[in-house]
């Protein structure tokens, strides 16, 4: 970055060089504002669509939950004529094939991998279609509790576009008219040295603080831990916008560092309170916080989440027998385990003395049941050091309609508690 003292001596440009940065300045200007606008417009189109898939959902999904084609084609017809700007609409059935289409070339069924993601989440992407640009929104459709079916409805973007071109001639025209005094004032500015590293001391902040729309989105769903660690994640994305040139008395520039420097102090208290000293895994008040967020989240999107309780059996003994040092190896040895053989999406966590509880989004209690069995396997065929074999009980239990952390905890323990009734060393679900 260059510094002061020498910015002070490259601004003093003719006036036409200063007219051509105006026009740079102004172009990027364009350029942001019309992305934002672009990307606002896409937003509301977005919701305007799932409002139109909220509308039509009970009524597609029962006809296509009775395979009843004709009436699904006659219900797009419908559609296609009382909302502006669609050009097609096709409906595919749970398996993502292909069942009606208003667009006669419609070709491709959906991709496997696409599915698991619609079941949650609702995708929104700008593609070319026949030569022009639409936005194509891609939802489940959920009938008597279940997805019975996906559909794909693609927006004409083309007033959009237009209104790009209005918008690219009035602003061309304001640089026309304005780009000799805007050009003096610049050359003015520029001398103090303040736009460049303001601005990016700016842009870093408001990166790492999210913008506006994302907090209001976040806040009815999320606890303020959760938005921490997005900021968290953020400053380490755009830490290094905050390394200025390091000149004496620049103040812009031990403005930045002091910044950097309190980020990374909260960043350092926050991981220290939400992780488990002794195994480094997430601790009780992370697991609690990541418990919410999750029931949050399935309430919010109709999916579901399961989760795994295991206690290592007969710890006692090993403390009893090899001492608390020895022990303590153990709930290492089997944190790593866990570290090991879970997704990165999964939420691993030390509940409390020797016993784990993992959070797996997206899981329903049979594959959790299996998830565990392979990790009772694991623990089971593993040669901890000094103390040999040792055998761990879990207990399995899914996420039920308007279900609290307790509740599913709770369940998980009483599963846990019959695996140990049982003999230990085994799975059960609750």
């Amino acid at each position: 970055m260059l510094n002061r003292q020498s910015l002070r001596y490259k601004v003093n440009l003719s006036l036409s060089l200063t007219l051509l940065v105006v026009a740079f300045i102004f172009g990027t200007a364009l350029a942001i504002y019309e992305n934002g606008r672009r990307h606002a417009a896409i937003q509301q189109i977005h919701l305007a669509l799932g409002d139109l898939t909220e509308q039509y959902q009970e009524q597609l999904g029962n006809e296509i939950f009775a395979t009843q084609i004709l009436a699904v084609r006659t219900s797009l017809k419908e559609i296609m004529q009382r909302k502006a700007n669609l050009i097609a609409i096709t409906t595919y059935d749970e398996l993502g094939k292909v069942l009606v289409s208003t667009d006669s070339q419609v070709s491709g069924n959906l991709l496997n991998n696409q599915l698991p993601s619609l079941l949650s989440t609702p995708t929104g992407v700008v593609r070319k279609w026949n030569g022009q640009t639409v936005f194509s929104y891609t939802s489940a459709i959920v009938a008597y509790g279940e997805c019975v079916g996906f559909w794909r409805i693609d927006f004409s973007l083309s007033t959009m576009q237009r209104q790009t071109i209005e918008i690219v001639f009035i602003f061309v025209a304001l640089i026309l008219s304005l780009a000799f005094l805007i050009g003096v004032l610049l050359n003015r500015i520029l001398t103090r040295f303040v736009l460049i590293p303001v601005s990016s001391l700016r842009n870093a902040m408001q990166h790492i603080q999210g913008s506006e729309t994302d907090r209001k989105t976040e806040g009815a769903q999320v606890n303020d831990g959760w938005r921490f660690e997005k900021m968290i994640q953020t400053f380490d994305e755009h830490v290094g916008d905050l390394n200025f040139s390091q000149m004496p008395g620049d103040e812009i520039d031990s403005l930045a560092h002091a910044f950097r420097r309190m980020l990374l102090a909260l960043k350092n208290a926050y991981i220290g309170i939400r992780t488990d000293a002794l195994t480094g895994l997430n601790n009780r008040m992370k697991i609690d916080e990541a418990l919410e967020n999750e029931i949050n989240r399935v309430q919010r999107y109709r999916s579901t989440f399961s989760i795994i309780l295991l206690d290592i059996d007969n710890f006692k003994q090993v403390n009893d027998t090899y001492g608390h040092l020895i022990g303590d190896d153990v709930l290492k040895e089997v944190a790593g385990l866990l570290k090991a053989n879970f997704r990165k999406t999964d939420v691993p966590g030390r509940w409390g003395g020797e016993e784990f509880l993992v959070i797996l989004p997206h899981q329903d209690r049979r594959c959790a049941s299996g998830i565990a069995e392979k990790l009772r396997r694991i623990i089971e065929t593993t040669n901890f050091p000094d103390v040999g074999r040792i055998t761990s009980s879990f207990g399995v239990a899914e996420y039920l309609d308007r279900d609290t952390p307790k509740g599913i905890v709770m369940r998980a323990d009483a599963a846990l508690y019959r695996a140990k009734q049982q003999g230990r060393n085994r799975v059960v679900d609750g």
